[in-house]
């Protein structure tokens, strides 16, 4: 990602209406499809500059990674702990360390080469009957300069992350497009800033908005928050996911099982 735009989320994550409709929905998502008990341990993988990890110290002792130096003195600024510069690709923890990993529009990233390689590095870490939440980019066709700004690599299809996440182990529990009830205005905003000239400030569509407006945003966002757990939204900016790392079945020719069935 730009550094310029580390700074513009820092600013703004606090009380856009996107960050905060975002986490409303992990929030939401969270109290309904994972279970988590105080305490436990909660891997935040892209934590950017920080918000996410505050709000997810609420379900459990959080550590986050990130690749980016800049991002991570953000969250310094927040004065979080428990944070590491490493890849998504390459996790610097033991296998099944954390009940809960969250992974925010990281795997459409350009330095997440291999998306596969990634999500195996979730399941590795993830503990037995853990979950993971993802959120990212959904459909190509709204590739913008946003994504370019972002880094992006692709953006996905509800039933291609599916199909991936069940690759590598997990049980998807939760599948859906969310930020739905605004798709057709962002549609509206790609296309129209697709085919006319962009300007210098044609970053991303991290902006600043009239308060007004951003509280008008929030509230629609905060309303499909609740539909999002209620039914799989049929499309939308973005694809959500709760998945299940499934316990393993004890094979019953193992021979401590059979030790312990042995006569005596």
């Amino acid at each position: 990602m730009e550094i310029e735009e580390y700074e513009k989320m820092y600013n703004l994550e606090d009380s856009h209406w996107w960050f905060v409709g975002k986490r409303r929905i992990a929030k939401n998502l969270i109290e309904e499809f994972v279970p988590l008990d105080q305490g436990e341990a909660v891997l935040d993988v892209g934590c950017g500059t920080g918000a996410t990890m505050c709000f997810l110290d609420h379900y459990g002792r959080v550590y986050g990674i990130d690749i980016s130096e800049t991002a991570l003195c953000f969250c310094q600024e927040r004065s979080l702990a428990r944070l590491s510069r490493a890849s998504a690709l390459r996790l610097p923890f033991a296998d099944s360390s954390f009940s809960l990993v969250t992974i925010f529009d990281v795997l459409y990233h350009e330095e997440v080469v291999d998306d596969l390689t990634a999500l195996r590095e979730f399941h590795r870490v993830c503990k037995e009957g853990g979950s993971v939440l993802i959120s990212e980019p959904a459909f190509n066709f709204l590739w913008s300069y946003h994504d370019i700004a972002y880094h992006g690599r692709q953006r996905y299809v509800a039933s291609e992350l599916e199909s991936k996440l069940e690759k590598v182990g997990f049980q998807v529990v939760k599948l859906s497009y969310s930020n739905a009830l605004l798709f057709p205005l962002i549609f509206a905003l790609r296309m129209w800033r697709r085919f006319s000239r962009p300007s210098p400030e044609d970053h991303s569509d991290v902006t600043p908005v009239n308060p007004y407006l951003n509280k008008a945003l929030l509230a629609v966002y905060k309303l499909e928050a609740s539909l999002v757990c209620k039914t799989r939204l049929p499309v939308g900016s973005s694809v959500v996911c709760v998945a299940r790392k499934p316990f393993e079945i004890p094979n019953p020719q193992s021979p401590i099982l059979n030790s312990r069935s042995g006569g005596g």
